[in-house]
């Protein structure tokens, strides 16, 4: 038998029901709350009372992902423990997972009749930013128990499911969150699903919520190649297929579609399905945004940049002979759709180029993505059996979520969200001398290194830092410098988008975790930082 796994808040009965559900069918049972109390000679109320919250986290996720590996167990897992993105894909991969739910109002009335206490979820208001946290992870279960139901009703309903669902499902969504669409034309909200295996059915569901035909489907040629079954999970009658290198990245390609679409005759409400990496998403993007004023945008990314990144936010473009990105719209997509599987297919290469987006995200604001990333990099990089999936996975969606964060304040790059061009700033100019030769995750590692270099040039970082940096980045394959023209960089730098009033805005790291934004590098200060990265 599989494991069962129960989720839910704090009073939602998991530890009762799930022990009436081990009895039912034959499973052992283990509360990990429990557990946790029986490892640390604590409670995990009075450990976080002392020791806070994180330090509990990471306490908790070793004993979730240890219980992962067990058999035949019915698992309550302690309210938050979904929201560690390793242990949730080894708990989901280990058994069917059960969402027990039930009204905030219902929670807090039992909650107030148990003997224990629970800082974290201490008043309604507590209880409601618990559940905004972790309903992205909870909506991802198998079978959800809704309201007031007595945990023997409880247990029978879930036992008779089991019944019937023998196995663990081959499909397993990891995330679905709606986010925020900051934009005055379409819905106000958008989704985004992140999974392993996601099912095709689910896919065409999805599209035909938001397109009100036949949608227009753009391809990467190549991706049709390697993930066919992904392509045809879509409908084909508007299908093009595309060269998406970023030398095609230009108004004339953004056009070609134009013409596809109106040849075709979509209409404005047919959805418009970008099937490919960031690229792709950019080009059919653009083409969206500016297809009769604005068509519906799914974003179906199938590298690692793109989910981590490209595909998040809502920024269009294409480049310009002199400049990337810098002719496009912000044009938030409807739906963002990432099946992590489709990954297993790209070259190392392709997989260092995600990882650089992964490696940025870490800096400007996530540690515990940045650890992960020093721990298990390149077990996450690897191929076939040798591959930490679940690591994979984490630094996909830490990325991502960090970046939805940032976008969710900042929609429109008006203060926090330029952190986001941490390293690209150098990083796109590197691209454009190379003639886009140069991968786009090679070149944020090389700007970032440069930049980290100057930020500890000016008293803003310790050099520890750069070295911390150059450590990471060596260990895991990345290039640490590169032969380029530094005349060509530079005069790249100049048709930058972040350039205001003739004065380029930079993004510096402080520490890991911490950026700050500056705009009076002196050019002295620009050569030094290439001459940093530029082969001797």
């Amino acid at each position: 038998m599989s494991d069962v796994i129960l989720i839910g808040l704090p009073g939602s009965g998991k530890s009762s029901v799930g022990r009436l559900v081990a009895a039912a069918t034959g499973r052992a049972f283990l509360d990990l709350d429990e557990e946790f109390e029986r490892r640390h000679g604590t409670p995990p109320a009075a450990f976080i009372e002392t020791r806070g919250e994180a330090e509990f986290r990471a306490a908790e996720a070793v004993i979730a992902r240890a219980a992962a590996a067990r058999a035949d167990t019915v698992i309550a897992t302690g309210g938050g423990t979904v929201i560690d993105p390793v242990s949730r894909w080894l708990l989901w991969h280990a058994g069917p997972v059960v969402w027990l739910d039930a009204p905030d109002d219902v929670l807090l009335d039992r909650l107030a009749g148990h003997d224990v206490h629970r800082p974290l979820t201490r008043d309604a208001a507590a209880l409601a930013r618990r559940r905004a946290e972790r309903e992205p992870f909870y909506r991802t279960a198998d079978l959800t128990v809704t309201g007031e139901m007595e945990p023997e009703a409880a247990a029978q309903l879930i036992t008779s499911w089991l019944a019937e669902h023998r196995s663990t499902p081959h499909t397993r969504v990891l995330l679905d969150a709606a986010v925020r669409r900051d934009h005055p034309m379409g819905p106000r909200e958008a989704r985004i699903l992140l999974g392993d295996h996601l099912d095709p059915a689910a896919l065409a569901d999805l599209v035909a919520t938001h397109s009100t035909g036949v949608p227009v489907v753009v391809v990467d040629e190549n991706v049709m190649a390697a993930q066919p079954h992904l392509v045809e999970a879509f409908p084909a009658g508007r299908r093009l297929l595309i060269d998406a290198g970023e030398s095609n990245k230009r108004l004339t390609a953004a056009e070609a579609m134009l013409e596809f679409a109106a040849e075709s005759r979509a209409e404005r409400g047919d959805a418009w399905v970008a099937i490919g990496g960031g690229t792709t998403g950019d080009l059919v993007g653009t083409a969206a945004a500016l297809y009769m004023r604005g068509a519906p945008l799914i974003q179906v990314p199938t590298t690692w940049l793109a989910m981590s990144d490209a595909a998040i936010g809502g920024k269009v473009a294409v480049d310009l002979s002199a400049a990337k990105n810098s002719a496009g719209a912000f044009w938030p997509p409807v739906a963002v759709v990432g099946d992590i599987a489709v990954l297993a297919t790209l070259s190392r290469d392709r997989k260092l180029d995600g990882m650089g987006e992964c490696l940025k995200s870490g800096i400007i604001g996530d540690p515990w993505l940045w650890e992960l990333i020093r721990e298990r990099g390149n077990a996450a990089l690897a191929d076939g059996a040798e591959a930490d999936l679940a690591a994979r996975h984490a630094m996909v969606e830490r990325s991502a979520v960090l970046k939805l964060g940032v976008v969710d304040r900042d929609p429109f790059e008006a203060g926090e969200r330029r952190t986001l061009n941490l390293g690209h700033t150098i990083g796109h100019a590197l691209e454009i001398e190379s003639r886009y030769a140069l991968p786009h995750g090679q070149a944020v590692v090389l700007g970032t290194r440069a930049v980290a270099h100057m930020a500890v040039a000016r008293g803003l970082a310790e050099p520890a830092l750069a070295a911390e940096i150059d450590d990471v980045v060596a260990s895991l394959g990345f290039a640490t410098h590169r032969s380029f023209d530094p005349a060509v960089v530079k005069h790249a730098l100049t048709g930058d988008k972040k350039v205001r009033a003739g004065r380029l805005r930079w993004i510096l790291p402080e520490a890991i975790g911490r950026v700050t934004q500056v705009d009076d590098v002196t050019e002295a200060e620009v050569d030094a930082a290439l001459a940093h990265i530029r082969e001797p």
